[in-house]
């Protein structure tokens, strides 16, 4: 498939016995478009009477040229639609697809425009790179990110299970500092995207160039999320932002990044209902919008969202729902929070005068690890009792660390619904220069099990600034407002359940650590100890901003 600089892409075409020509489906790739997951999916459209095609990205695999993450996508992929186009087993008609990186090449496509464009399907992507994907919070996404970028530049596809903890993901890789050696320890050689990402450490013209842009979608799109993927929010303020211009959907279902949704686990059952086959609701998309088919498609609700403890689908037409009231939950102790066996309390009642604040210390050298949550890496550390794997999972083994602060409400009288996006607002002091705060919500039920939801970061440094436009350190000691933003979540709270926000400074190797000395987090290697203190207090009421529906 030809460029417009003269670089050829390597394209497979997967066609119906007979017939044509047909409807065509294109998504790009840098994970090897001859890997049996992308085969199938050809085999499955060319079996339904698409024509179907799988191109490698610029500089990957059978392609031609140098790849530069993100530069170039959008320029090919229009390059290829006109490729298509003009290919006799094309009527005219194209549509887009693809997940995670094939979802970013959608985003920079749909903004250029192409009269063969008929509809797009980007699923489980960030729409900011900095702030919602590579720096989220403003803390380096270690594992994701270490992964993506030595796959991205080396002859392997993407790695998972044992294999990725023998190559990638195991303590002599993750532990490394500085950081931005991590390429030359991964593959052997220097990756120049890599190193131009650390020389880019603010939210600043580099990374906003391949920002999103959801106003300027003019055909159907459909995006497909998961609860506990890294991306699930920028789906719904995606749906938000392009409100009712064209046909826009969104599902979203109790799993991560994965398309293989009907073995997705976790420590709570999700009931039959949470499997579903994603590919069946792409192809009612394609047959609508392609086909042109009278399929039902236009009666769906615009936004189909799993709810977790109700564990059924539920229909909604706006982000956030209508009704919502963002309620906040503030927190209190008797100066012992620490561990989910302290003093610490979350309730709606702001407040008083007279309470002590919560300490902890956070030493890098001993982080808090990562277990469940949002995230999208599937795999094993090296010598980890515990799966690195997202999800709904019980937190009770980080708990009972003395550096992790629990808030937990009293047992509820009845169910309450919680649909919508979250915010923590944190008041706290550190006596460090930089350093970083996590919070996260989960659902303790009756026999103690206190299953994940939410979670948000914040590294001090980026605490004056929207989306990390800036830097700003730490006066060590001084208490400063940390307004978290984190993940949306659907849950509703059975009677005798109880609500809980744990706080603390790492998760590691999902984010890599704060080493608190404020110094340049690419090449920093000097640790220290932070020692942290939250308030709740009328003067300092930390709270979290939970999206309470009211039917």
């Amino acid at each position: 498939m030809p460029t417009r600089d003269g670089v050829e892409l390597s394209a497979d075409v997967y066609l119906p016995l007979s017939g044509g020509p047909f409807p065509t489906i294109v998504q790009w790739t840098p994970y090897e478009s001859t890997r049996e997951r992308f085969i199938a999916w050809g085999v499955f459209y060319a079996q339904r009477g698409y024509a179907a095609v799988v191109v490698d990205v610029r500089g990957r695999y059978e392609s031609g040229g140098v790849l530069v993450p993100w530069v170039l996508d959008g320029v090919d992929a229009q390059d290829t639609l006109g490729w298509a186009a003009g290919e006799q087993w094309c009527d005219g008609r194209i549509g887009t697809w693809g997940r995670s990186y094939g979802a970013a090449v959608q985003w920079q496509l749909a903004h250029l425009g192409h009269p063969n464009l008929e509809c797009i399907a980007p699923h489980v992507i960030h729409d900011d790179y900095f702030w919602d994907g590579y720096f989220t919070g403003g803390a380096f996404q270690l594992a994701l990110t270490l992964g993506a970028a030595a796959l991205w530049d080396s002859a392997m596809a993407l790695v998972t299970g044992p294999s990725a903890a023998d190559l990638l993901l195991n303590d002599r890789v993750l532990a490394h500092l500085p950081l931005i050696e991590l390429d030359e320890v991964t593959i052997g050689r220097r990756v120049s995207y890599w190193r131009e990402w650390w020389e880019h450490q603010t939210n600043d013209d580099y990374w906003r160039q391949f920002r999103h842009r959801p106003e300027k979608v003019t055909v159907p799109i459909f995006q497909q999320g998961g609860w506990f993927d890294p991306y699930s929010g920028s789906h719904l303020r995606s749906f938000a932002a392009i409100g009712e211009r064209v046909p826009n959907r969104v599902l979203m279902g109790p799993w991560s990044h994965e398309e293989e949704v009907e073995v997705f686990r976790g420590d709570v059952d999700l009931g039959p209902a949470a499997a579903t086959v994603i590919r069946e609701h792409d192809l009612a998309f394609y047959d609508r919008y392609l086909k042109q088919l009278d399929n039902g498609w236009d009666e769906r609700p615009p936004l189909e969202l799993f709810v977790l403890g109700a564990n059924q689908w539920r229909s909604e037409r706006e982000w956030p729902l209508e009704g919502t009231e963002f309620v906040p939950w503030y927190l209190h102790s008797g100066g012992r929070a620490n561990t989910m066996s302290g003093d610490g309390r979350l309730s709606v009642e702001a407040p008083g005068s007279g309470e002590p604040p919560d300490r902890y210390a956070y030493d890098p050298a001993d982080p808090v690890p990562t277990i469940g949550g949002n995230n999208s890496v599937l795999t094993m550390t090296q010598g980890a009792e515990t799966p690195i794997l997202p999800g709904p999972r019980d937190q009770r083994v980080l708990e009972r660390r003395d550096d992790v602060l629990c808030y937990t409400s009293e047992p509820l009288e009845a169910e309450l619904e919680l649909i919508g996006p979250i915010e923590m607002v944190l008041h706290a002091a550190s006596s460090a220069k930089d350093t970083d705060f996590i919070v996260r919500l989960s659902d303790v039920y009756p026999n103690g099990k206190a299953i994940f939801l939410s979670e948000g970061m914040l590294r001090a440094r980026y605490r004056e600034s929207q989306a990390g436009e800036r830097v700003e350190l730490l006066e060590p000691g001084e208490v400063a407002e940390y307004r978290i933003r984190c993940y949306p979540a659907a849950n509703v709270f059975r009677r005798g359940h109880r609500l809980r926000l744990d706080v603390t400074s790492s998760s590691f190797p999902r984010f890599s650590r704060n080493l608190n000395t404020g110094e340049d987090v690419g090449t920093g290697t000097r640790m220290q100890v932070a020692r942290q203190t939250v308030l709740h207090s009328d003067a300092y009421p930390s709270h979290v901003l939970l999206p309470i529906i009211r039917r």
